[in-house]
């Protein structure tokens, strides 16, 4: 999302005892995360302290559950329930081997009505909802499996939405990769929108187009991609390899790395934009975290001046980093975020 107050929080959702894929979608204007007055948080705190020191909370708990508030605290606590899965998938029939149920992957887009979904055959697919109505269209066949795909939206041009197209591209981008054989397997790759064909006006024209990896870890048999940005009209990468780390910049209009620095990132994952407040938001080792990425392009490492990472005593004891699986943060609009894992949701 590039900015403004989201509406539609899309979720992909793997069911391991159906064997299924969901997607569910979240209408926020009818979810109520977050208190609205002082006084609604401060009687919810008197039921559940969340901001208490690790000592105090251990002997909270102890306390609690000795007698009967821990039932008190639950029932006082807000429920959210799912809402109904708007696409059910089953896993693609590929081959059985592979030891992994990550078979489909949700990618995100620029759009909050789109959802494109990968899977281990390279195919891609598209699920629209616009104004009531759901269809599936395709996007162009990657070139090359991805192991652990991690996808950067770049928001619509002015050609995409003068084609009435709001999904924006993607680049995907191995999580592990295998730089000396990336001439033989494809590793980087981008779907663009290139607009309507000339001699076919009905036509919308998608490619997938092979990019290559950073020049200085060619020579690497093994590297993973720690963190990835997107600052300005650059992707910042930052990659660990068996012979060093350093994060490095490609410039999308001209299709070229630079490398910024033999430094990494704060960020696990994926780390996104939020204009009102300037920074860019995600995780750090589970943690919430906020940094000024502004500078990495002209290659100035961040100074802990410019970053901060959320303490673990800011956090309720279910809230720790050892209880979360693959965290990511979610900018809801207007300074509010949620931290979403397989196992919470942290307002």
């Amino acid at each position: 999302m590039s900015g403004g107050i989201r509406r539609f929080l899309n979720l992909g959702l793997y069911d391991g005892h159906k064997h299924l894929y969901l997607l569910r979608r979240l209408d926020l204007s009818k979810t109520d995360f977050f208190h609205r007055t002082a006084e609604e948080a401060a009687e919810h705190g008197k039921v559940l302290a969340t901001l208490t020191p690790a000592k105090a909370r251990a002997t909270n708990r102890r306390r609690i559950r000795n007698t009967q508030d821990l039932a008190t605290a639950e029932a006082a606590a807000p429920k959210i329930g799912p809402p109904k899965p708007e696409l059910l998938m089953g896993p693609p029939q590929i081959s059985p081997c592979l030891n992994s149920h990550h078979f489909v992957h949700f990618f995100p887009t620029a759009s909050e009505s789109k959802v494109v979904l990968g899977d281990r055959g390279n195919r891609i697919l598209r699920f629209n909802i616009l104004d009531g109505s759901r269809y599936i269209d395709t996007l162009p066949c990657l070139h090359g499996v991805k192991e652990m795909p991690m996808v950067v939206s770049v928001p619509p041009t002015d050609l995409h939405l003068r084609d009435g197209d709001d999904t924006g591209d993607l680049y995907i981008i191995d999580g592990l990769l295998h730089p000396d054989k990336a001439e033989v397997r494809p590793q980087f790759e981008a779907l663009v929108w290139r607009g309507f064909r000339p001699s076919a006006l009905s036509s919308r024209f998608w490619h997938c187009d092979i990019l290559p990896l950073p020049p200085w870890i060619s020579h690497h048999k093994h590297a993973m991609v720690f963190g990835h940005a997107l600052v300005s009209d650059s992707i910042c990468f930052s990659i660990c390899g068996a012979e060093g780390a350093g994060t490095y910049c490609f410039h999308i209009a001209t299709r070229e790395w630079s490398k910024a620095g033999d430094w990494l990132m704060p960020f696990n994952g994926k780390a996104d934009y939020v204009p009102e407040l300037g920074l860019w938001f995600g995780v750090s080792n589970n943690l919430p975290c906020a940094a000024d990425l502004s500078g990495v392009v002209r290659g100035e490492e961040l100074s802990p001046d410019k970053m901060r990472i959320w303490a673990r005593d800011d956090l309720p004891e279910e809230w720790q980093p050892k209880s979360l699986h693959n965290p990511c943060v979610v900018s809801l609009g207007s300074g509010r975020f949620i931290v979403e894992s397989s196992t919470s949701w942290m307002p």
